[in-house]
């Protein structure tokens, strides 16, 4: 038995169009017969195959995708469809240079052996060319009998057509090869929502749900709920993007001085927090709150949140404990399979498809413990199982195994009768009674494959074979060993237990219970020692991360168990530890980082609470500490790039990511001279919804400065955490870089330069033009790990140094004190001079 594999020719199964037509056309056709339709027809019935490829022009390397089928549909003698299909499927590849490419194909659903076709009589396959040419495929099946209960049907043999394609050395730009126009993944700086268009295939690999929290006897089997998400990114800063109130927080003050609003016990944090479909969902009321008289009354409320944006989208009745996927056709198509002893539905039609997305929970009533289903999208409750019993649910599968009273069972959904849980119990075997106390066992892993099931009692141990109940093997441990000492790891088939003697971890196989390494010991760190039931774990699929109440988190090798590396404690005197220690410290791995609570411990009960409790943030690569956020802020959960977490300070939610931002950018209106410097200027802000909320906007009316990643931390707590010495003095940050370019009236672009923004999101840049005309001008803000990319444009206008050409004037000497006397004394000599003659020449005419 397996389950799905949504990451293996996925694409191939989407985009089998000929397969889809065949069961459009040829499953109508077998069926319009009478059930004695094949008595007569001569035997063996003649078989036809096809086969084609596509794209018919691929590149070196690149994998078309080949389909074949066979006609007529392999059927039982009663007509009715025969799911094993046919078999000896034999594919010739001829080459370019002639030689050949024989093998048996295996069907890309993965659910058959080599040779197999689908219930359709079909295969769908890639293949990987090697060499540029013309090439050519055809197959051929062997003569074979359908034989069962109604009868037995003869199919001759047959060969295909032959089918030719051509194979180039350059790439080719085909959508069955790579996804094109669509396939490429958007940029880090880019922002995008949910949902995501069904175009972007490809996309899977940078967003995925989350379906709970972490724990020994999890509801739903994945791997973020051992708190490893193994899709996307991780904030790479604290940013803030949004924070919500989810309960009272912060201190009483008053008459109640410095105690604090829920400041201890189960009911500070309100688990779980769950992401599907782009949004948050958690309890308001959790836990066993629900003793209610009336079927169908509220046992508890929770909330539905925009993962984005933080904004309450709905309040609905009801309790959750996870988020779970389960696969609608084969909830409607089962009970054919389950006839003929398949574990899974073999229509390739329907393989993987119909997914059903639920917000799963549950309640008890009058003593009745009932299942719900709920509707993410609504909250409306859409199934109701009552008396159910617990177990852990499967993802992606409609399996769960449980055990009770000293029995381990398997249930599926699909044998459910009348909405009565008990009735989908498959199998129920008893356990050998338990030699530690308590007595009670519960199911505590299951197999990636879903082969194994473990159950536990403290240090005794049972492997379960999944399909039948066998026992496979026991393991009693000779240390002690107290609750949530022990942990399954996730997509890894084993699990790890803490022996509190040797101060080390031990590694056991689910398969077979042996032990597969043991970890270095921490006695060198005595504060180490101290397991309990504070310590916090996840995994990837290479090394295993352990937080300690030392304050530092250590990473072992999955493979043999030696220690990778230790991060470093942040030292305080607030703690005795003389450090913050990482107790409750619900580590989250995600995108090569991992997000841990450092400080005060819930379990203590201690009010007023200890100061400074902080979020971490630490490279899983190298053990360096990448960021830290004050505010006592508890991861929850992770998912398409951001960090839910919840504060015990304030008791508001935090969505920690990205943030969106806006630029903008002026010149002078009025025309610049070519050659006259100018100022270009603009700002930078903040635009997440966290920026503009009232305190925000009443301390910034102009917006909220984008912040540069460096001084984020300091920003976040100067901003959102009220951290009273910055409000008195308020840090000097630094902005962001803003690149300004220009396209001159030539159609030229010129680079004008970079300006870096200050803390009140303001930048300008001095500019000198030396050409006339208009210029197109922009701001460009790249992105940072703490914002989203951002642009703006404005116009200026240049005029030459002169339109209209100024006179020249003649040099002129220059002339003395003296000069001047010596000018005007000759000038009224002159004068006398001028009028004596004037005189005499007068006199004569008379």
């Amino acid at each position: 038995m397996s389950r799905y594999n949504f990451n293996s020719k996925n694409k191939d199964v989407v985009l089998s169009i000929s397969l889809i037509l065949l069961l459009a056309t040829t499953v109508m056709m077998a069926f319009a017969q009478p059930s004695s339709a094949q008595i007569g027809i001569p035997q063996p019935e003649t078989t036809k195959g096809y086969i084609t490829v596509a794209p018919t022009l691929v590149g070196v390397g690149q994998e078309p995708t080949v389909n074949l089928w066979i006609f007529p549909l392999p059927t039982t003698a009663a007509y009715k469809p025969y799911f094993n299909g046919f078999y000896g499927i034999t594919v010739t590849f001829v080459k370019p240079d002639g030689t050949k490419d024989t093998f048996m194909p295996v069907d890309g659903t993965g659910a058959y052996i080599a040779g197999q076709t689908q219930a359709l009589g079909a295969i769908f396959f890639s293949y990987k060319p090697t060499m540029a040419g013309n090439w050519s495929v055809s197959f051929t099946m062997p003569a074979q009998n359908i034989t069962e209960s109604s009868g037995t049907v003869q199919y001759t043999g047959c060969t295909s057509n032959t089918f030719y394609f051509t194979v180039q050395t350059d790439p080719v730009l085909a959508g069955l090869l790579n996804g094109y126009p669509w396939a490429q993944l958007p940029n880090s700086n880019v922002y995008w929502s949910y949902p995501i268009n069904a175009n972007n295939r490809e996309w899977n690999q940078i967003f995925g749900d989350w379906t709970g929290l972490t724990s020994t006897m999890a509801t739903v089997n994945s791997p973020t709920q051992l708190r490893w998400q193994p899709y996307g990114s991780g904030p790479s800063t604290p940013h803030i993007v949004w924070s919500q109130p989810v309960r009272p927080g912060g201190i009483v003050g008053g008459d109640y001085g410095s105690l604090c609003y829920a400041s201890q016990g189960s009911n500070t944090l309100a688990n779980p927090s769950v992401v599907m479909l782009g949004k948050v969902y958690q309890n308001i009321l959790f836990g066993a709150a629900g003793s209610t008289t009336t079927l169908g009354a509220p046992s508890g409320q929770f909330r539905c949140f925009d993962l984005a944006t933080g904004k309450l989208l709905y309040t609905a009745n009801g309790t959750i404990n996870g988020g779970i996927h389960i696969p609608g056709n084969e909830y409607t198509q089962a009970a054919s399979a389950v006839a003929l002893n398949q574990t899974t539905v073999l229509l390739e039609s329907s393989y993987g498809s119909d997914y059903t997305s639920y917000i799963y929970g549950s309640i008890s009533v009058n003593g009745v413990t009932y299942w719900n289903y709920y509707d993410p999208i609504t909250g409306i409750l859409m199934i109701q199982l009552a008396n159910a019993q617990s177990a852990r649910l499967i993802d992606g599968t409609v399996l769960a195994f449980g055990a009770s009273n000293g029995y381990v069972y398997r249930w599926n959904m699909t044998k459910v009768t009348n909405n009565n849980w008990l009735t989908g119990i498959t199998w129920n075997v008893s356990l050998p009674k338990p030699i530690t106390s308590p007595t009670t066992q519960n199911i505590f892993a299951v197999s990636q494959d879903c082969s194994t099931v473990v159950v536990y009692n403290y240090a005794q141990y049972w492997g379960i074979n999944a399909d039948t109940g066998a026992s496979l093997w026991n393991l009693t441990l000779n240390y002690q060993v107290n609750t949530n000492e022990e942990v399954p790891l996730a997509n890894v088939d084993d699990f790890i237990v803490w022996d509190p003697t040797a101060a080390a971890l031990k590694c056991y196989s689910i398969k077979t219970g042996s032990l597969l390494w043991t970890t270095p010991s921490v006695e060198d760190s005595p504060w180490a020692t101290t397991w309990t039931v504070y310590w916090s774990e996840t995994n990837d699929l290479n090394n295993l991360y352990v937080s300690y109440p030392d304050g530092c988190v250590r990473a072992y090798s999955l493979k043999d168990g030696h220690l990778l590396w230790t991060s470093p404690a942040i030292p305080t005197t607030e703690n005795t530890e003389n450090a913050f220690p990482l107790v409750n410290a619900q580590l989250t791995l995600v995108g090569g980082n991992l997000y841990a609570y450092a400080g005060y411990s819930l379990g203590y009960q201690i009010n007023p609470v200890p100061r400074f409790s902080m979020m971490l943030c630490i490279n899983a690569t190298t053990g360096n500490m990448e960021w830290t956020l004050n505010g006592g802020v508890h991861p929850n959960a992770a998912s398409n790039g951001y960090l839910i977490g919840q504060s015990i300070f304030d008791g508001n939610l935090y969505g920690i990511g990205k943030g969106t931002t806006s630029t903008s950018v002026s010149a002078p209106q009025t025309a610049i001279t070519a050659g006259t410097p100018a100022i270009i200027s603009g700002s930078v802000l903040d635009t997440s919804p966290a920026s503009s909320y009232a305190t925000l906007t009443a301390k910034y009316p102009n917006g909220v400065p984008a912040i540069s990643d460096a001084d984020m931390s300091v920003w976040m707590d100067y901003l959102h955490m009220q951290n009273s010495t910055m409000l008195n003095a308020p840090p000097q940050c630094t902005g962001v870089p803003v690149t300004l370019t220009a396209v001159d009236p030539n159609g030229n672009t010129i680079t004008i330069g970079t300006a870096t923004s200050d803390d009140k999101g303001n930048y300008g840049l001095q500019w000198t033009a030396t050409t006339s005309g208009v210029y197109h001008i922009y701001a460009t803000f790249a992105g940072s790990d703490s914002y989203y990319t951002s642009a703006a444009s404005t116009y200026a206008t240049v005029a030459s140094t002169s339109a209209t050409a100024a006179p020249t004037l003649a040099t002129q000497p220059v002339v003395s004190n003296s000069d001047i006397v010596m000018y005007f004394a000759i000038s009224v000599i002159a004068i006398i001079v001028a009028i004596a003659v004037a005189t005499v020449l007068i006199i004569k005419r008379k």
